[in-house]
């Protein structure tokens, strides 16, 4: 996908610098600038805007109980929480307390696995 978005760069910049050799002006030797643009915008700039907005939705929807991935690399269940701060249990009589954004993702178990614990 990188490597067509390359080549694509490179062709519409060749367009880019004959266009503007041959006294070509006005809207036409913009369309490249624009091109490249709303491709970076489709490639890099959406699905990290989409991400992040997943991101804060998780965060939003987070309960007491929750088992958690924190961005440390430690699982932990959350105890209790106030607007940034949650309380994560990591062991047996061992809590910490870490800010929301520490969280990385809520951990979820498919029921076979849960199935085969018991």
């Amino acid at each position: 996908m990188r490597i067509s978005l390359l080549l694509l760069i490179m062709f519409v910049a060749g367009a880019c610098a004959t266009s503007s050799e041959e006294g070509g002006g006005g809207f036409g030797s913009f369309l490249p600038l624009i091109i490249i643009m709303a491709l970076l915008w489709l490639v890099l700039l959406r699905p990290q805007q989409r991400r992040a907005k997943n991101r804060r939705e998780m965060l939003s929807k987070l309960e007491e109980g929750d088992e958690v991935l924190m961005s440390s690399g430690v699982y932990g269940r959350i105890v209790s929480f106030d607007e940034q701060t949650v309380f994560v249990d990591i062991a047996d009589n061992v809590r910490v307390k870490v800010t929301r954004d520490s969280i990385a993702e809520r951990i979820t178990y498919h029921e076979e696995w849960e199935s085969e614990s018991d």
